[in-house]
């Protein structure tokens, strides 16, 4: 499946445990195909989506006035809060008029930064290929999926072919029609069998150009001369 790879510069590290980077610190996030890449001034740690436990993407967004943190109410109850916090978050309030909590809760840890360069609900947008591998890469969720597809075909709401193809959805990114490509194509195949249709049909020549082409062709490819209903001109058969 396709995937976005997104490079967040400059997130604030807020705090967290088992992660090697203090509160205040700028660490870089790249969230990459295989998962998450973080570099802080010193030390960097990567761990992949199979570990990422959580991920939520939390945050007032774009605020009208600086100052008022203190502490607690960004989404997950108790993580991010404390006047340590509070103080950070308030001396960010000079710089930045937007406020995006990102918290990413693995097996071994959980950490918490700040970023003030996307809104949250962009970041959500931006991210997504992120939300879908972490669920490809759960075995609770591809079950669930393939439940409620059995139950569906059980019901008869959708036949046995339907249900494979629904449940190879589940692994393999379907291929969605693109409409202007298959007319492209569609022309392309119908002038492939006119051309072979010409070629074996009787041959004639052109009264305009002298070009050799099908005795049944209704215009010449090269003078672009019109044979069809209402002209006045014809193929010349090659033995005329």
């Amino acid at each position: 499946m396709n995937f976005n790879e997104v490079h967040l510069k400059g997130t604030l590290c807020l705090g967290g445990a088992e992660f090697p980077f203090s509160s205040g610190e700028p660490v870089d996030a790249l969230f990459t195909e295989k998962g998450v890449i973080l570099q802080g001034k010193t030390r960097s740690a990567r761990f992949s989506y199979f570990e990422l436990v959580e991920f939520n993407i939390t945050g007032p967004g774009s605020v009208t006035s600086g100052g008022g943190f203190v502490g607690g109410g960004f989404g997950v109850e108790g993580a991010i809060e404390g006047m340590a916090i509070a103080a950070i978050l308030n001396g960010l309030t000079t710089k930045t008029k937007i406020h995006t909590f990102i918290t990413l809760i693995t097996n071994f840890g959980e950490l918490h930064l700040h970023y003030d360069k996307m809104e949250p609900s962009v970041m959500r947008v931006v991210l997504a290929s992120v939300f879908q591998r972490m669920r490809a890469c759960s075995p609770q969720w591809h079950e669930q999926r393939v439940s409620v597809l059995e139950s569906a075909k059980a019901r008869g709401q959708i036949d046995e072919p339907q249900y494979a193809e629904l449940v190879s959805r589940l692994i393999t990114a379907p291929v969605w029609p693109d409409p202007m490509a298959e007319e492209a194509l569609r022309k392309q195949e119908d002038a492939e069998r006119r051309r072979i249709a010409d070629a074996l049909a009787p041959q004639g020549i052109c009264p305009n150009c002298d070009t050799q082409i099908s005795i049944y062709a209704e215009t010449c490819p090269r003078c672009k001369a019109f044979f069809g209903e209402g002209s006045s001109w014809s193929v010349r058969p090659l033995n005329a």
